[in-house]
């Protein structure tokens, strides 16, 4: 249970809702996520059965709040049968009270989903759809060990929209082996040109525990953080010049569709997180939960860390999180909600950056730019020194 008591809550914040399915066809070399390859029938129908459990549990101290957005990711949830799809979809919709224009995402690796499959998700209720296509080029693909091609992700979408899904992300990355400007730029026009109503575009991360973290950055070729910075403010130039807000440091949509569930963790709003390897935020208490699949098959606790928040860790994460948004943050809001107050030094330092192009004040409300996006961690991180 992660709710701070078994009282069902009377809140009518709308609350978010993620659901992990660890299951992929392989395992790519730089990703850090949980997910285990080549899962067998029978484990992937136990994961989903215990996963249910844990839906219709939980449900129970949440039945006075109103859920607005639900996010099926991975791992690949188009791995699941369809049986397994439909018995998800069912436990969901019946156990939270779901607003009549939640948001429901489905998260798709191209060619894991043909027009049947993506048509039950739809008619299940999942009405967004988020794809990992990372690259348009071959060999960018193959040096990130994606197993699909450009002509997989095309057919994706295109069978996604004869599904009913009219609001389709495609997640992108940069700083690839091979990849180079021009290779982006064209990658970033052949997507624009499939028409996503989102679009997200993330800078390589060497994770410590992978294949390519082992190799390094010199080894695989990938750019130094100046020419990660070139390829970054490329692609969010083209993406702004084809009609995208440029509303998060990796994220472009067209007007009103911004991520909705994403949005809950950027403003610091309060969200679910059920299966192995899930985080989430209720009652002022942040958790995650292991990365243990036999156990939570077993039926034990997986809960690995809980902990309540203090009102200067709140104020710091509404910081740390709100100055990835375009819109920024409201001091006086983060004053009013946590009791922190922001000092001189503070105000002094915001000055300071304004004038070098890093930030934009007005009245309380702090932004950063295009080029405080580029610092965003150092911006961010002297900021919050200067209050606590």
């Amino acid at each position: 249970m992660y709710a701070t008591d078994n009282t069902p809550k009377s809140s009518h914040e709308p609350l978010g809702v993620y659901i992990h399915i660890p299951f992929c066809k392989s395992k790519c070399p730089y990703c850090d996520f949980c997910s285990y390859p080549h899962p067998s029938a029978d484990t992937v129908t136990s994961y989903v059965s215990r996963l249910i459990e844990s839906i219709r549990t939980e449900a129970e101290s949440f039945v006075s709040r109103p859920v607005d957005t639900v996010y099926f990711g991975g791992g690949t949830p188009t791995l699941l049968s369809p049986a397994d799809a439909e018995r998800l979809l069912d436990a969901v919709f019946t156990s939270f009270s779901l607003l009549p224009d939640a948001e429901i995402t489905l998260e798709c690796n191209p060619g894991t989903a043909d027009l049947s499959l993506l048509s039950l998700w739809r008619q299940g209720g999942a009405n967004r759809l988020s794809m990992g296509a990372q690259s348009a080029h071959t060999n960018e693909l193959k040096a990130l060990g994606r197993l699909h091609s450009w002509e997989d992700v095309c057919r994706t979408v295109q069978h996604a929209r004869a599904a009913g899904f009219h609001n389709i992300n495609l997640d992108f990355m940069m700083g690839i082996p091979e990849q180079t400007k021009d290779s982006l730029l064209e990658t970033l026009q052949k997507a624009v040109d499939l028409s996503p109503a989102h679009l997200s575009s993330y800078c390589l991360i060497l994770e410590e525990d992978t294949p390519f973290g082992r190799r390094g950055a010199a080894a695989l070729g990938i750019p130094d953080d100046d020419g990660m910075a070139d390829l970054y403010e490329a692609a969010a130039d083209y993406l702004v010049s084809r009609g995208y807000e440029h509303y998060e440091i990796s994220n472009f949509s067209l007007p009103d569709k911004r991520s909705r569930h994403n949005l809950h963790t950027w403003q610091g709003r309060e969200y679910l997180g059920l299966g192995i390897a899930a985080h989430g935020y209720v009652n002022g208490v942040r958790y995650a939960n292991s990365r243990d699949l036999s156990a939570f098959l077993k039926g034990d606790s997986i809960l690995e860390d809980a902990y309540t928040i203090t009102p200067e860790e709140a104020a710091e994460e509404a910081i740390m999180l709100g100055l990835r948004l375009s819109d920024g943050i409201d001091t006086n809001e983060i004053s009013r909600t946590t009791g922190v107050v922001f000092p001189p030094a503070f105000t002094k330092l915001c000055d300071r950056l304004e004038k070098e192009g890093l930030l934009t004040r007005r009245d309380a409300r702090i932004s950063l730019t295009r080029k405080g996006f580029l610092l965003s961690n150092q911006i961010i991180g002297a900021l919050i020194s200067e209050i606590f």
